[in-house]
């Protein structure tokens, strides 16, 4: 008898502990019942209700002030619930608008040239994307950008055409509103960025090409609309620089290099306004 009663209290605190709820309380002072799945160095990962939802999500330690297991007895989540990611795993977005080009205009050139180079420091772009978050907050990203400048001096009789392209990896963060509609995007990555001049100069057709490491950094806002579909705003910083390139002039392609301590720089800043459809 006496071990059917031992017995029968643990069977009872299990299914308590079962039916517990745990409790996270961020720095700003919201309190969440949860249940708290997984704690790593830098997150808690837990599971709670939202609308009659069960969702799965995380939030960074710096931001949690204290969590408690099993600090209520009785448990929002249903005895046998099942939880799903409901957030959207898929993101495709097309961006396009202005950019500049950060690079400062080397010493000595000059005004006609320094004219001309001004000029072709502002342009336009479009970027695709199509990401995969394989968390609610964190996902990856593949990305193709086209810069496009370019500008026609009659003084020097100088026609140019520059276009930059990249192709890069990025990681992303992603922060939702409360009503998970609208949301803060960060991304960072690395890729490979072509350079590509054709210029016509006193009826000389002349090409200039060259490839190096780039780097992007974006920070946007998305706005949802309706059946996934939405549009968003973006703040963005590309970057990259060479001394080697080829150059093609009268049919003959020779291989070139900058003098010391000159290089061409391929940063920009851009501002980017697009369509975005999630998953």
């Amino acid at each position: 008898m006496r071990k059917v009663f031992l017995f029968a209290i643990s069977l009872f605190a299990i299914i308590g502990n079962l039916q517990a709820q745990d409790l996270i309380v961020t720095n700003s002072g919201d309190s969440i019942n949860c249940k708290i799945t997984k704690i790593t160095k830098d997150y808690v990962h837990f599971i709670f209700k939202y609308n009659a939802e069960i969702r799965s999500t995380l939030l960074p330690t710096n931001q949690v002030a204290v969590h408690h297991k099993d600090y209520f007895s009785v448990s929002e989540l249903p005895a046998n619930y099942t939880h799903k990611d409901v957030f959207p795993h898929l993101r495709f977005a097309i961006d396009g608008g202005w950019q500049y080009r950060t690079a400062k205009i080397v010493d000595g050139v000059d005004l006609l040239w320094r004219k001309h180079l001004k000029e072709m420091k502002s342009g336009f772009h479009y970027d695709i994307q199509a990401a995969y978050f394989f968390l609610e907050s964190h996902g990856a990203e593949l990305m193709f950008s086209q810069q496009f400048f370019g500008h026609d001096s009659g003084r020097l009789k100088l026609n140019e055409k520059v276009s930059f392209n990249y192709i890069g990896a990025n990681y992303l963060f992603r922060l939702f509103d409360s009503e998970q509609q609208n949301c803060w995007l960060f991304s960072v990555g690395l890729g490979y960025m072509g350079y590509n001049n054709r210029s016509l100069l006193n009826n000389e057709n002349m090409k200039m090409t060259a490839g190096t490491l780039g780097s992007n950094v974006a920070i946007g806002y998305d706005i949802g609309l309706s059946g996934g579909f939405g549009m968003g705003f973006k703040l963005s910083l590309m970057g990259g620089s060479f001394r080697n390139y080829k150059l093609t002039k009268n049919g003959i392609t020779t291989n070139e290099t900058y003098p010391d301590n000159i290089s061409e720089g391929l940063g920009t800043i851009k501002l980017s306004v697009g369509l975005r459809f999630n998953q």
